[in-house]
Formats: C-alpha cells, sequence, structure tokens
C-alpha cells in the first residue's frame, strides 16, 4: 500500500509537470509532440484513474466490503486494460509519424495535423474502450490483447527499421549534398533520434508489462489461486512504475522538451519563493 502511495506520487509529479510544458510552450504544439502529450495524458490517466482504484479496491477487501471490492476492481481492471492499449496505438502512432515526416517530405505539413491527431487519438480511445468492455461478452477475449500486442509491436519494429533505413541512406549521400540542403540532415538526424527514444520507450514498456503477462498465462493454466493473487499486487505495482518512467525518458532524450521542462520548474521555483517571501514580509 505503501509502496503504491509513493508511486502515485512520483507519477502524478512527473506527468503534471511533462502535461504543463506543452500546454505552456508553442514550441510542443506540433503534430509530432502532441503525440507524445497524448502518450503523457494517458500515463496521467494512470495515475488519476487507475492506481487510486487500485489502492481503493485493496482498501475494501480488507474491511469486508466485498460488493465495493467487486465494483471497484472492475473499474480497475477496465482502465487498466483500457490505458494499455492506448499506448500501445499512441507508441505505433509516434513511429508511423516519424516514417511519414521523411517519407512524405513537404507534403507532411499538410497531410499530419494537430487536428487530425487529436481525432485519431479520440478513436484510438473509442476503440480501446469497446474492446475492453467486449469481455463481459467474449470468453476467450484475453486473446484480444495479445493480438493488439503483437500487431502494435509489428508496426512500430517495421517503422522504426525504415526510419534507420532512410537515415542510413541520407548519410551515404551526405558528401554529395549542398550546403543548403543540411537542414533537411539535420531533420533525418532528429526523426532517426525520435525513433530511438519510441524504442527505449516501448521497451521499457515491454519490461514492465512481461511479469503481468506471465501472471496471466500462469492464472489460464492454474486458475485464481491465492498465490496469483498476491503476484498481481506486486506485477500491477511493477507496471505503474513505468508511467512515471516515461516523462524522464522524454526529457532525457529530447532537447526540447528537457528545457521547455527546466524553464517550468525554473518559473515556479521563482514564484514559490515569492510567495514565500512575501509571507514573510506580511507576518
Amino acid at each position: 500500500m505503501y509502496s503504491q502511495c509513493s508511486v502515485f506520487s512520483c507519477n502524478m509529479y512527473g506527468e503534471f509537470c511533462y502535461t504543463t510544458c506543452h500546454l505552456e510552450k508553442q514550441e510542443l504544439h506540433s503534430p509530432s509532440f502532441i503525440l507524445l502529450f497524448c502518450l503523457a495524458a494517458t500515463d496521467l490517466v494512470v495515475g488519476l484513474i487507475c492506481q487510486p482504484f487500485f489502492v481503493a479496491y485493496h482498501i475494501a477487501e480488507l474491511m469486508g466490503n466485498f460488493n465495493v471490492y467487486c465494483v471497484l476492481r472492475t473499474i480497475q481492471s477496465i482502465s487498466g486494460y483500457t490505458t494499455t492499449g492506448v499506448s500501445l496505438a499512441t507508441l505505433s502512432g509516434i513511429s508511423v509519424d516519424r516514417l511519414l515526416a521523411l517519407t512524405l517530405h513537404l507534403r507532411y505539413n499538410e497531410l499530419v495535423t494537430v487536428r487530425r491527431i487529436l481525432t485519431m487519438m479520440f478513436v484510438v480511445w473509442i476503440v480501446s474502450i469497446t474492446t475492453v468492455l467486449l469481455r463481459f461478452w467474449i470468453s476467450n477475449w484475453i486473446i484480444i490483447p495479445g493480438l493488439v500486442l503483437m500487431l502494435t509491436f509489428l508496426v512500430t519494429a517495421l517503422s522504426t527499421l525504415k526510419v534507420f533505413q532512410i537515415v542510413r541512406r541520407h548519410q551515404r549521400q551526405i558528401r554529395q549534398l549542398e550546403q543548403s540542403v543540411q537542414i533537411n540532415t539535420v531533420n533525418v538526424l532528429k526523426c532517426r533520434k525520435s525513433s530511438v527514444t519510441v524504442l527505449y520507450v516501448y521497451g521499457f514498456l515491454l519490461i514492465f508489462y512481461i511479469p503481468l503477462c506471465l501472471t496471466i498465462f500462469v492464472e489460464a493454466l492454474t486458475g485464481y489461486t491465492t498465490r496469483v493473487k498476491i503476484t498481481y499486487d506486486y506485477v500491477t505495482t511493477f507496471v505503474f512504475i513505468n508511467s512515471f518512467l516515461n516523462p524522464l525518458v522524454y526529457c532525457w532524450r529530447i532537447g526540447e522538451i528537457r528545457r521547455a521542462v527546466k524553464s517550468t520548474l525554473r518559473i515556479n521555483y521563482r514564484f514559490n519563493d515569492e510567495v514565500s517571501t512575501f509571507e514573510s514580509r506580511t507576518l
């Protein structure tokens, strides 16, 4: 319980700082950064809904109120599967976006707009929620998350591989490029770095979700035993840590976000310092 509260606090602070930077900084309002914002917003939902309901249904269980326990656990399960599906789809979307930025060239800004990105994310949320609700009517529903995981992994891997192929081909031609094209070279390298960032985020997601997947597999073989129940508590906490790590990866890998976060924290620190000074003078 205490570990959940610690993870919840860290997750909320990190996601709040990150989403605040996106809303305040105009340079982070491009389609590519909007996708990252949507991914961070999904992690924020994990902190606002999944983690509190996880703690709440454990409290209800300890108090012996099993009707409330069942309701809270159902809500936590639905929200958990939904946010996982949205995160996987968003990561695939980021990979495809980087590939489109390299292949469409000047048409990219015309075809990939913020409005279309937001519309796509709205559809992703609706589809994810609908798919999760189908578990109440489909007996072998657990197969669907497995297929989603494989599909998103395939899209992310193929898109990233294609990006690296384009970058490698571009680097072979660098010596033949004129000075006026060097700006495009910088953009290509940025796309490559963004693709590597997606791989880091996706890699962390797989690492933190593999124990949960193994637990689900064991439950399918042995049933919902006491050991499986206890294991679920540990692996779920492990999954929540992933949401906290994502903003750290963004700040580490993406310079624009790192500078924006530093600027926001600096402003907040300065504001708090001024408030403290004012209060000390009025006392």
